[in-house]
């Protein structure tokens, strides 16, 4: 029987395609091993907690006490007819002779602001049923008068010409920002003063400044209050003492300090 050989041929196309196939697979792996290096880095970087800085946190609080030099005050009439057209008529008659009032005075367009403007109807209820006996109309304007010893003189005008809406007196300061200033200033001293004098019983010096905020307090205003009867329409009346007193600006800040 004959015996069969086996034979085998060798190819160096093949060997080549070999090797270029491993030096690939190596860089590949190379690659994916740096990314994975570099994802790592930046995972460690941006997970790492900061650094934590030892500071002191003071509360500090700046006054400011000023003559108010602005009156506010809302200023109206409330009308009651049998029909809309007669309750409009009447209240835009005495508001046109308030206002002409209160412009001889000096007061600017600019300073005199409507308000609100109503019309309601008045009911009358009667066996159960409600029918309509007339209407009320209601209007007011906000004034602002910037000569403050004539506001006890326009609510005088205000009545005399038929005002009997007169509410929300009150006296305020126009322009707050130097005020404002001033008040933020002695509140950053006053902060200074106390972190200095901590600092110092805690045998540590103060660096810089880490953080700041800053509140104010709601303005405390002046409302004046008068027993001042509207009789709507009186021929004569007494113009009310009126007191404008001092307004208070009050900033609240809160710094806090590295500590060296």
């Amino acid at each position: 029987m004959e015996e069969k050989t086996a034979s085998y041929h060798y190819h160096p196309g093949k060997r080549i395609v070999m090797v270029i196939f491993v030096i690939m697979l190596l860089c590949l792996s190379l690659f994916l091993l740096m990314q994975s290096r570099n994802i790592m880095k930046a995972y460690d970087y941006i997970g790492k907690p900061a650094e934590i800085q030892n500071t002191i946190s003071i509360s500090g609080e700046g006054k400011v006490t000023a003559i108010p030099d602005v009156g506010k005050i809302e200023i109206g009439v409330r009308t009651e007819k049998t029909t809309v057209a007669e309750s409009q008529k009447e209240n835009s008659l005495k508001m046109n002779d308030i206002l002409k009032a209160i412009k001889a005075q000096k007061v600017e367009d600019k300073d005199i602001k409507t308000s609100y403007y109503y019309v309601d109807p008045k009911y009358d209820w009667s066996d159960g049923r409600s029918n309509i006996v007339g209407y009320t109309v209601s209007q007011a304007v906000s004034v602002k008068i910037r000569e403050t010893d004539k506001v006890s003189e326009i609510l005088k005008l205000a009545t005399e010409n038929g005002a009997n809406i007169v509410g929300s007196l009150s006296f305020e300061i126009d322009d707050m920002v130097q005020l404002k200033e001033e008040a933020r200033a002695k509140a950053i001293e006053d902060a200074q003063v106390k972190a200095e004098k901590l600092a110092k019983s805690l045998n540590v010096k103060l660096g810089r400044v880490i953080s700041f905020y800053e509140s104010e307090a709601p303005q405390q205003y002046d409302y004046a209050k008068t027993a001042y009867g509207l009789g709507g329409g009186a021929a004569e009346s007494v113009a009310p003492a009126i007191e404008k007193g001092e307004n208070e600006i009050n900033i609240q800040v809160s710094i806090s300090y590295e500590i060296l």
